[in-house]
């Protein structure tokens, strides 16, 4: 079976996410750290999870900020040794992502693109459409040579017509019956299983951790049978 889920540590705690995480690592690809579990955690939190022989992908969302600062960032966690991926926002621009790219050492860097809460772009100020944005940020992560980017599985295809190398990572993934909550731009897994590629993961958050995390994946990963 093809391990796709990273699942969404959206705690206040470090030992709930630790539970759940020794609950289901044998079912899941990793964990996503998110800013408020890293708040509360920190670097000591990083490395307890990573003790239990799951990888981190690290969702800070860094910039857009000056380059080397974001360079500095990116520099101070490759140190610890600790994630294997963290992300940062593709609208930072050329410059900023390849001063990232510079510092990032054996962390590989995700793109964010258009955030799946984001139903209409035109509240910021930008007058392209979703799929338009989601079009000039992944050409700008795939010119800047990073490893993966954040993006709705609505858009695989999409991603795909640009880059065969790119990792898509792909939040708002739900089962067949559950709420969108504050996603916008969803698709179930059932449907995502039918156009990833070994190289594209789904983000579960509550769908997997409120409630009964082992038989929630097991409905979840079963739905696309």
């Amino acid at each position: 079976m093809n391990k796709n889920i990273f699942v969404a540590l959206d705690f206040d705690a470090l030992d709930l996410a630790l539970e759940t995480t020794k609950k289901i690592r044998d079912e899941i690809a990793g964990v996503k750290v998110g800013t408020e579990l890293y708040t509360i955690c920190g670097n000591e939190g990083l490395k307890k999870i990573k003790e239990l022989g799951v990888d981190i992908f690290l969702d800070l969302k860094l910039g857009p900020e000056i380059p080397n600062q974001v360079k500095k960032t990116v520099s101070a966690l490759e140190t610890l040794k600790t994630i294997k991926y963290l992300t940062i926002h593709t609208s930072g621009d050329y410059e900023m992502l390849n001063a990232a790219k510079e510092a990032a050492g054996s962390i590989e860097l995700l793109g964010v693109t258009v955030l799946t809460s984001q139903s209409n772009l035109q509240n910021l100020g930008i007058k392209n459409s979703i799929k338009d944005q989601v079009k000039i940020l992944v050409e700008l992560a795939n010119k800047s040579k990073l490893a993966g980017v954040i993006s709705s599985a609505q858009d695989l295809s999409l991603v795909r017509s640009i880059s065969k190398d790119l990792k898509i990572f792909c939040p708002g993934i739900r089962g067949q019956n559950d709420k969108m909550n504050d996603q916008k731009r969803v698709m179930s897994y059932a449907d995502f299983t039918k156009t990833a590629d070994s190289k594209c993961f789904a983000v579960i958050g509550r769908p997997i951790i409120e409630g009964d995390p082992v038989q929630n994946i097991k409905k979840i990963i079963q739905s696309s049978y």
